[in-house]
């Protein structure tokens, strides 16, 4: 069983690592990786994600193939947002999230 003090663990996608705005808050879809019932389900929020050891949860990057991004980051949930993102089916999912913010 994790102990309480344990950071949760997410990833996220991205297009490409340049993509990953550092230090300032923008829209993050979460994957959560912690064992139980919970894992895989998605979290869409507001947050900020710092390289290195920082505040918040463990962050693992991937590009949009899958491949984890080397190094290392994590976020801090500012703003969870709904499940459900406005928007047309099939679309550019990064503008709609985007979009979800203002």
């Amino acid at each position: 069983m994790a102990s309480s003090s344990e950071r949760q663990v997410w990833d996220t996608f991205v297009r490409k690592p340049g993509d990953l705005k550092l230090g300032d808050e923008g829209p993050l879809v979460l994957r959560d990786l912690k064992a139980g019932r919970t894992k895989y389900g998605l979290r869409h929020v507001v947050g900020v994600v710092h390289e290195g050891e920082g505040p918040g949860d463990r962050l693992l990057v991937r590009t949009v193939v899958g491949l984890v991004v080397p190094k290392t980051y994590t976020v801090e949930i500012k703003q969870v947002m709904p499940q459900e993102i406005p928007g047309t089916p099939y679309r550019d999912f990064f503008q709609a999230l985007a979009k979800a913010v203002e």
